[in-house]
């Protein structure tokens, strides 16, 4: 078997197929680190001269009110009584940057995040930032209700946290941040695309050796098992040529630390679909970890749903297209807090979105509270599994021989 192990590497190593893959993702990490990372504009950025925009207008208003008295109406009155803490808390940002005490501006930018919010949400007289209505986002309100404690919770982690602090980190530039907003965004999804065209032809390259391949006296079953194992530690493998793009990054805008805090999004089994949930912070080394975790589980899945319908159908673009419509599938039924009334934590499709998934993201978008790393491995790990026990039966079967 470890004869065979040996071969079924090799020829994984030397497939130009995969070679082709890793090529590319090193292409796309490069490009990302020289040309999109440079470019990169979060909608929550440190800004001085905003702040003291805001901060000058407001104190405009309330010197034009206290100097005028008979001019006091009942919106005068409503700003006359929330002016003076935000304007207290946009003092506290713009001079703690002036100084550079990053760890007052943090715990100011917390407080300023969470004061702000309590005013904005709802409100017919206040907006989140700019940022959040752009391409017409219908739910503009919802995001930047997440936005804003989403930045309240890092940054009280940061103000209560070892890590050192700076610009970069502020606006998540640094390596380790970047593969934190990737996750959420479409790392995943390239990596499960690149899973599929590593696994692709994996068991279907066998039909140009079959004398070779004869000559190795072990079963299809225990063909199929390293067949997916050296799938699975070339799909681990991806994470090799897109590091290089990280370590540009990091050299440029620096590498962060495992403890920078990450805000996870937590919402409470007794809570309707109309109220919120919090944040609550973890390292950033352990939320990568349950990230890996329940993307090699997905790998493994992926891989063993390719080796069964390669086993079945027995033809390569078949196997691209199942493996697109388990990656695609959720599009189909998505929609803004349909997690209230369905049970979606039971759909494995549910768990392409790994970053968002173990964010809380999703749960905040499904109203959901059950689409949690916990679930996830359980779903996918089950799901894993009667896919194997389905290519034991056929393994077994004349009819699904692989040669």
């Amino acid at each position: 078997m470890w004869a065979y192990f040996k071969f079924e590497l090799t020829q994984f190593i030397r497939n130009k197929k995969n070679i082709a893959v890793y090529v590319i993702l090193l292409f796309l990490a490069c490009f990302y680190a020289f040309e999109m990372a440079p470019s990169y504009k979060p909608i929550e950025r440190v800004d001085a001269r905003e702040i003291e925009s805001r901060y000058l207008v407001r104190e405009a208003f309330l010197s034009e009110f206290r100097d005028n008295p008979d001019r006091f109406s009942g919106m005068a009155g409503f700003g006359l009584a929330i002016y003076p803490e935000w304007n207290r808390l946009e003092k506290d940002r713009l001079d703690a940057l002036n100084t550079g005490d990053y760890i007052k501006y943090s715990e100011a930018t917390s407080g300023w995040y969470v004061y702000s919010n309590n005013f904005t949400y709802n409100s017919d007289f206040f907006s989140y930032s700019p940022g959040y209505y752009s391409h017409g986002n219908l739910y503009a309100e919802d995001d930047g209700y997440y936005g804003y404690l989403y930045s309240a919770s890092r940054y009280k982690g940061y103000a209560e946290g070892k890590s050192e602090l700076s610009l970069n980190v502020f606006e998540e530039r640094t390596a380790l941040q970047t593969v934190q907003r990737l996750l959420e965004s479409y790392l995943p999804l390239i990596l499960m695309i690149g899973c599929i065209f590593l696994t692709v032809d994996i068991v279907l390259k066998d039909r140009l050796n079959p004398t070779i391949l004869k000559g190795f006296p072990i079963s299809d079953w225990k063909k199929v098992v390293v067949k997916g194992f050296v799938a699975l530690i070339g799909s681990i493998g991806m994470v090799l040529p897109l590091s290089i793009g990280l370590i540009f990054i990091g050299i440029n805008y620096g590498f962060g630390d495992f403890n920078l805090p990450v805000p996870i999004y937590t919402l409470g089994e007794d809570v309707a679909i109309f109220l919120k949930g919090d944040f609550v912070n973890i390292p950033m080394g352990h939320y990568l970890l349950e990230n890996f975790m329940l993307i090699a589980l997905i790998f493994i899945f992926l891989i063993s749903l390719i080796l069964l319908s390669s086993m079945v159908i027995k033809n390569e673009f078949a196997n691209l297209v199942v493996g697109a419509v388990f990656i695609t599938n959720e599009v189909f039924y998505f929609k803004r807090g349909i997690g209230y009334w369905h049970e979606v934590e039971l759909y494995p499709t549910n768990y392409v979105q790994v970053g968002q998934i173990l964010s809380g993201y999703r749960n905040y978008i499904y109203g959901s509270s059950q689409l949690i790393l916990n679930n996830g491995l359980i779903v996918m790990g089950i799901s894993s599994l009667v896919l194997v026990v389905f290519i034991f039966i056929i393994s077994k079967i004349k009819r699904y021989k692989l040669i």
